[in-house]
């Protein structure tokens, strides 16, 4: 039983590492993409996904960074909204 918190805490955290991009309209009608950047990513991860995401260069619409504390350390969250620019 005390190795099932640990297991499930390491799941939790590898979940949150995770890079998702889905693809979105911006404000002005152009395509983009929402990356969600886990806590064990940075922000070099997520500009690296938006560039493989819109094949090259893109602009920044917005970019939210979140970290909550917890008894077993901080949970970081980042998105980043980009406009492909190609």
């Amino acid at each position: 039983m005390k190795y099932i918190v640990p297991i499930v805490l390491i799941a939790v955290f590898g979940l949150a590492a995770c890079v998702t991009t889905k693809p979105m309209t911006t404000p002005n009608g152009k395509p983009g993409f929402r990356i969600d950047c886990g806590g064990g990513s940075n922000w070099g991860e997520c500009y690296e996904a938006a560039t493989k995401a819109c094949n090259g260069p893109y602009g920044i619409v917005d970019r939210v960074g979140n970290s909550s504390f917890t008894p077993y350390g901080p949970i970081v969250e980042r998105e980043l909204m980009v406009e492909c620019r190609n």
